[in-house]
C-alpha cells in the first residue's frame, strides 16, 4: 500500500513499473503478511490489471502530472532551490487555488515534480500552464524538464514566453521524448523569471499525443483546401451539349509554395529554369535587407533586388519582403549603430519610407523587425514604443501589405507562447500584426503530430501562419525526402497555414549545406526534391473530362485559379475562373454562343431525342433549384417549369 502509491493508478502506470513496483516491495521482506490478508477482491483487481497491462502496449495516460491545478492542493510537487511555496486562494486563474513561488534568489529556482518512467519513448507530449508575475511588469518564463540519462544531464525547453503581472498568461510546448539509454531521473519544473520575482502557477498539464495523425491530416486536406465544382455546358439558349469535353489546368494554387531566391544566382539559367517550374512563391534572401539597401548612410541601391523581382515578375510569382528591419545587431549598418538616438530614429523613418514605397505592389508581405524575441537593438536603444511604431508606418506607406513578425525556433522548438505574447504586446501598443512568420530550419526530422500540436499553439493568436524558412537537414536523401513529406503534410493541413517556403533548394547555393537540399550539385533531383514534386502534383487538380449527357462535369478540386477550356469539335473555348473556400459547389455556367441552337426541345434534359420520365425524374430532383432545369428562366425550378416540361412530352 506504501510502495504503490493509488495516485500511480490514477496516473496510470505501465505494466513494467508496476512489476518492478511489486518486486521491490516483495522483496522488502515485509510483503509476506500483507499479501496474505489480501482478500480475493483485491486479488483479482490485480490479476484483472496484469491481464489489460499484457494485451496492450504500454501507454501514459491523458495527464501525466498530479494535481497540475492545485485543488487539493501542494503535495504532489515540490520547491526547486531554495525557495517558498505557498498554496493561494485568493488569486487562482481557475477553481480555488494556485501556488505562489516566493523568495526565489537564482533564475533557475521554481516549482517541478518528478515524472520518472512516467513517459514513452519515441512519443509526443503536450505540455501547457498559466502563470502570472508578482513584483515585476514583465519577465521570461518558461517550462522545462531536467532529464539525466546515458548522455549526462540535459535541460529541455517546453514551453517559453513572457509572464506579466497584471494577467494571467498561457505558455504552451509539445516535444518528443527520446531518452537515451537508462533514465535516472526525469523532472518537470516551472521558472524563468529573474532572481526576487516571485510567480503564481496554475493549470499544469502535461499529457500525451495521439501519434495517428496522417490520415486525420489527409481527410483535413480535402475538406479545407478542396471545393466542389459543377461545370455546365450549353448552348446559346441554354441547351446541354453532351458532346463537350473540359480540360481544367490549375494555373496557381491559392496556399503559397515556394522559396528564398538568391541574387548571385541571376545568371544561372539552370538555377532560374527549376525555380519558375516548382515554385509560385519567392523571397530575397538577402537582397533586401537594410545593410544589404544602404551600406553607406544615404547611398541606398535596390539594384540586386530589382533584379531579382523582375524575374519574378516575368514568370508569374509572387514576393514576400525580407526584411524592413533586423532586431539582431549584428544585421543593422554599421553606421546606423553609431547614431544618436534622435539621429537613429530619422534613420528608421527614412529606411521604412524607401523599401516600402520603393516595393510597393510588388510584395505581398513584410517582415517587419525581424527576429524580436531575443533580439532587442531598436528596443533597447529607443524603447519598446519603437516597435509599434514601425508597424504603424509600415502600414502608412503600403495599406495593402501584409505586416508580419517572423521568428526562429518557434516551430523547430518551443517558443509558440513567445511569438504570441510578443504581438500581443506589439498590438497593445498599437501596431496591427497581420500574419505570424515561423521560420522552419528543422535540424532534423520530426513527427507530423509534433509540428501538428506546436501549430495548434500558435493558432491560439487568432493570425494566419506562414512556414517561411523551411529546410531539414539528413545526410540520407531518403529521410530527408520522408521529414520533407511530413512537414509538408501535416503544415498544409492545418487550417491555420497560408504558406510554407523553402530556404533554398539547390546543394551549391544553400545555407544550411547540401544535407539540406533537395537539388543535387549537377541538378539531379534527390529524394527529398522526387517527393516534393510528387506532392506539387499531388496537390492540383488538372486533366481532361468529358461531360455527362446533361452537359455537366463535377469535380472536387484544390483552391486556386484555373482556365477551364470547353472542346467541341475540335474547337477550344477557354474559361479562366478562381476557385475560393467555400462549402457549396462552385457552378459555372459555360455558354458556347457559336453553336446552333437545341430546336422545339428545350425540356429534352437528358439529350435523347424526347421528353419523358427520364426528364421528368431530372426536373423533380432539382426542385426549387436553378441550372438546366429551370425551363422558364425565373432561377428557379418550379411548377412553371413542369408545365413547359409536359407540354413538350413525346418525341422531339
Amino acid at each position: 500500500r506504501q510502495s504503490i502509491h493509488l495516485s500511480s493508478f490514477r496516473r496510470g502506470i505501465s505494466y513494467i513499473e508496476f512489476m518492478t513496483r511489486m518486486d521491490r516491495f516483495i522483496s522488502s521482506g515485509s510483503s509476506g503478511p500483507f499479501l496474505l490478508r489480501m482478500g480475493w477482491e483485491a486479488w483479482a483487481l490485480v490479476v484483472v490489471f496484469l491481464c489489460l497491462s499484457c494485451a496492450t502496449t504500454p501507454q501514459a495516460s491523458a495527464q501525466i502530472l498530479d494535481g497540475g491545478d492545485f485543488e487539493n492542493g501542494l503535495d504532489d510537487w515540490f520547491a526547486i532551490g531554495p525557495v517558498q511555496l505557498t498554496l493561494r486562494e485568493d488569486a487562482p486563474e481557475n477553481g480555488c487555488c494556485a501556488c505562489l513561488v516566493s523568495d526565489r534568489s537564482e533564475e533557475w529556482t521554481g516549482v517541478g515534480q518528478y515524472i520518472t518512467n512516467e513517459l514513452i519513448p519515441g512519443r509526443t507530449y503536450a505540455v501547457s500552464a498559466r502563470a502570472k508575475l508578482v513584483g515585476t511588469e514583465e519577465d521570461t518564463f518558461s517550462l522545462k524538464m531536467r532529464q539525466i540519462d546515458a548522455e549526462g544531464t540535459q535541460w529541455i525547453q517546453l514551453a517559453q514566453g513572457f509572464a506579466r503581472s497584471d494577467r494571467w498568461r498561457e505558455f504552451r510546448g509539445a516535444f518528443t521524448y527520446e531518452p537515451v539509454g537508462e533514465v535516472e531521473s526525469l523532472r518537470f519544473f516551472a521558472s524563468g523569471p529573474q532572481p526576487g520575482v516571485d510567480f503564481i502557477l496554475d493549470d499544469c498539464s502535461l499529457s500525451l499525443v495521439d501519434d495517428d495523425w496522417h490520415q486525420e491530416a489527409l481527410d483535413r486536406i480535402d475538406q479545407i483546401r478542396k471545393r466542389d465544382v459543377v461545370f455546365q455546358v450549353t448552348d446559346a439558349e441554354g441547351c446541354p451539349l453532351p458532346e463537350a469535353v473540359i480540360e481544367v489546368r490549375h494555373l496557381r494554387r491559392r496556399f503559397a509554395f515556394g522559396s528564398c531566391f538568391n541574387k548571385n544566382q541571376l545568371n544561372n539559367q539552370q538555377y532560374l529554369d527549376f525555380f519558375k517550374d516548382n515554385f509560385e512563391w519567392a523571397v530575397h534572401e538577402n537582397a533586401a535587407k537594410w545593410v544589404q539597401n544602404e551600406w553607406n548612410q544615404g547611398v541606398v541601391t535596390y539594384d540586386n533586388a530589382d533584379a531579382v523581382l523582375a524575374f519574378c515578375r516575368a514568370n508569374d510569382i509572387r514576393m514576400r519582403g525580407h526584411c524592413v528591419f533586423w532586431a539582431n545587431p549584428i544585421r543593422v549598418p554599421a553606421w546606423a549603430q553609431s547614431l544618436d538616438d534622435d539621429g537613429l530614429r530619422a534613420a528608421v523613418d527614412a529606411r521604412i519610407e524607401s523599401a516600402v514605397l520603393h516595393f510597393r505592389g510588388d510584395f505581398a508581405h513584410w517582415d517587419v523587425n525581424n527576429e524580436m524575441i531575443t533580439n532587442r537593438f531598436f528596443a533597447d536603444r529607443l524603447g519598446d514604443d519603437i516597435r509599434p511604431h514601425m508597424f504603424q508606418l509600415v502600414e502608412q506607406h503600403d495599406p495593402d501589405v501584409v505586416k508580419m513578425v517572423n521568428d526562429f525556433n518557434v516551430i523547430t522548438s518551443n517558443r509558440q507562447s513567445a511569438l504570441r505574447h510578443l504581438v500581443e504586446s506589439l498590438e497593445s501598443g498599437g501596431a496591427n500584426v497581420d500574419a505570424l512568420g515561423a521560420q522552419g530550419h528543422f535540424p532534423k526530422p520530426v513527427s507530423g503530430e509534433l509540428l501538428l500540436t506546436r501549430l495548434d499553439n500558435l493558432a491560439l493568436a487568432g493570425k494566419p501562419i506562414w512556414i517561411t524558412e523551411y529546410d531539414c537537414s539528413a545526410s540520407d536523401p531518403d529521410v530527408r525526402a520522408d521529414a520533407l513529406e511530413t512537414i509538408f503534410t501535416a503544415a498544409f493541413s492545418h487550417p491555420s497555414v497560408e504558406g510554407l517556403l523553402m530556404w533554398g533548394f539547390w546543394a551549391d547555393q544553400l545555407n544550411n549545406g547540401p544535407n539540406a537540399a533537395i537539388v543535387e550539385s549537377d541538378w539531379t533531383l534527390n529524394a527529398a526534391g522526387i517527393r516534393y514534386q510528387a506532392l506539387m502534383d499531388q496537390w492540383k487538380t488538372e486533366g481532361t473530362f468529358p461531360v455527362d449527357p446533361d452537359g455537366t462535369l463535377e469535380l472536387r478540386a484544390f483552391h486556386g485559379d484555373y482556365c477551364a477550356s470547353v472542346i467541341i469539335g475540335g474547337v477550344r473555348t477557354e474559361i479562366p475562373f478562381t476557385l475560393t473556400p467555400g462549402t457549396q459547389a462552385f457552378h459555372l455556367q459555360i455558354p458556347i454562343s457559336d453553336l446552333e441552337g437545341c430546336g422545339r426541345c428545350p425540356a429534352d434534359l437528358d439529350g435523347d431525342g424526347r421528353v419523358d420520365g427520364v426528364d421528368l425524374a431530372r426536373l423533380l430532383a432539382e426542385w426549387g433549384r436553378g441550372g438546366v432545369t429551370d425551363l422558364d428562366d425565373d432561377g428557379l425550378t418550379g411548377g412553371s417549369d413542369l408545365a413547359v416540361l409536359l407540354a413538350y412530352w413525346g418525341d422531339c
